[in-house]
């Protein structure tokens, strides 16, 4: 279920929102926005407030109302140093610890491979279907906005193990560097919509030049052997992994908006400055 958590900006700079709301395209018509389960904020946040993303998962909200200098007296909505976090409904769930995560993806090239245990598969290896990767870099908000703000999930294919283990094989960043530009990003692992911890990963070489690319090695077909077949497993073709995908303006052109349920989770907070749905 793909979501978007924010909270809508003031028309004006005297009518703050101070209640959060969810949003979830892949809802009827009519119900995609909710705020059961939800709390109002109590501080104003205004026109030049901003959410980030964090590593961990939630979000944290800053900013409030503008002023020529700072104001704390006889003012209505007063300079606000105070910040607050939301955290979303997964974050006390049970992370996965996926190992072997690179530190650094280059453009195109060999894949790598991620180990998600019995546990991170929630006791049932078939859950390794639907995990995923995602690079996200949380970009810069203010005034409603998102700069530089981008999100991509990996192509993968996937193996499970009769012992309820499993292996991601993953590709490489796509071999364009106009699809997601080059520099610090944050890494995370899905398995049934809850994010692992991001780490922070480095796209490209690192330096400012002109990015190498190189074809993406094909990845292996996807498979699962469960415990009691006797060896059986079943799969698919390689190739017929998750794709990758990417949400934000590519040098393609357009939005790309079918977001899925791990996705849009981990950027609640960060599509807009809008995004004022923290609870402490």
């Amino acid at each position: 279920m793909a979501r978007r958590i924010g909270r809508s900006a003031s028309r004006t700079r005297t009518t703050p929102v101070l209640m959060p709301a969810i949003y979830d395209p892949n809802a009827p018509q009519g119900s995609r926005w909710s705020r059961d389960g939800l709390s109002a904020s109590t501080i104003p946040r205004m026109y030049h407030s901003g959410a980030t993303l964090l590593p961990d998962g939630s979000v944290l909200v800053s900013g409030s109302n503008p002023h020529a200098d700072y104001a704390v007296n006889g003012v209505k909505f007063p300079t606000e140093y105070r910040v607050e976090y939301f955290y979303p409904s997964y974050y006390n769930e049970r992370r996965p610890q996926p190992q072997g995560l690179p530190n650094q993806l280059q453009y195109g090239g060999p894949y790598f491979n991620v180990t998600l245990s019995k546990d991170d598969l929630s006791g049932d290896v078939n859950n390794i279907k639907e995990a995923s990767v995602v690079v996200l870099r949380t970009g810069f908000s203010t005034h409603t906005m998102n700069m530089g703000q981008r999100m991509l999930q990996l192509n993968s294919t996937y193996t499970g193990n009769a012992d309820g283990s499993g292996m991601l094989h993953v590709s490489q960043m796509p071999p364009n560097p106009s699809l997601f530009a080059p520099g610090p990003a944050l890494l995370f692992v899905v398995v049934n919509g809850v994010p692992s911890v991001g780490v922070q990963v480095m796209v490209g070489s690192g330096q400012i030049e002109e990015q190498p690319t190189t074809k993406n090695v094909d990845l292996p077909a996807a498979s699962v052997i469960e415990s009691g077949n006797n060896g059986a497993s079943s799969g698919t073709a390689a190739g017929n992994g998750k794709g990758s995908q990417v949400h934000g303006t590519s040098a393609a052109g357009g939005m790309r908006d079918s977001l899925n349920s791990y996705t849009a989770l981990l950027i609640s907070g960060l599509l807009s400055v809008s995004v004022l749905a923290a609870v402490l």
